[in-house]
């Protein structure tokens, strides 16, 4: 496949002690890759590397919350970053992702997108089906949601009254997502969602869980895992 108008895109904001501190690995992959950072280590950590580092000078107030809030709004919104918003397609990743299949990625892009015009492309949940409280009752493990337990228990509740299903089809993780930057339907999809996430909280996939129903026609959830080593077991 001739190249596509594709970029690569990751973030970490936090200090040395934050578990998200990583760098995936692209050494073998031929489209640009940024990697948005404000910390000072994982800059220069990324001039040894190929990927495009963009240090941010920004302070937090705490290496939990106000960080991850941050980053989220990078995750859900790349239209607004003068870098990546003139991109055909996008692609975001986690920071812990082990090495990608750039050939997996590029025939889903010519399948959903080129061929059938869908906008966004995510994993199924792995291990969580069909029903938001079981993303939430899975979260409560995690000492940064469950700090925050009480805000995401009241925006479900919100959610269902205002006519949602807390009972759906699928359910999605937000660790990679493949978007068609062309579709008309994306900056919507992208601005919705990161607005339930200002609401919601850090735990972008309670927010996700909901908006989905907003936009299914234009949604594709896969199975597979986009990593060149289909086993591996460094990452769910």
């Amino acid at each position: 496949m001739s190249n596509l108008n594709l970029a690569f895109y990751s973030y970490f904001f936090g200090s040395n002690d934050n578990p998200g501190f990583a760098i995936p690995i692209i050494e073998n992959l031929k489209y640009k890759c940024y990697y948005y950072t404000n910390n000072k280590t994982i800059f220069e950590k990324l001039k040894e590397t190929n990927w495009i580092g963009i240090f941010i000078e920004k302070e937090f107030e705490d290496d939990i919350y106000s960080c991850n809030m941050f980053g989220k709004h990078l995750k859900a919104m790349p239209q607004e970053y003068k870098e990546i918003k003139d991109y055909d397609y996008l692609f975001f990743f986690d920071s812990k992702f082990p090495e990608l299949n750039e050939k997996f990625i590029e025939d889903n892009i010519q399948k959903y997108f080129i061929n059938d015009n869908k906008a966004l492309l995510l994993r199924y949940h792995p291990c969580i089906t069909n029903h938001v409280m079981y993303e939430f009752n899975l979260s409560m493990f995690q000492p940064r949601y469950y700090n925050e337990r009480e805000r995401y228990y009241n925006y479900i509740q919100k959610q269902v009254a205002l006519g949602f299903k807390d009972i759906d089809d699928y359910h999605c993780a937000t660790s990679y997502l493949l978007r068609n930057m062309k579709h008309p339907k994306i900056i919507e999809l992208n601005s919705t969602w990161y607005n339930n996430i200002q609401e919601c909280g850090i735990q972008c996939q309670i927010s996700f869980f909901f908006v989905k129903q907003l936009f299914k026609n234009y949604i594709v959830p896969i199975k597979e895992r986009p990593f060149k080593d289909i086993n591996t077991t460094l990452y769910y």
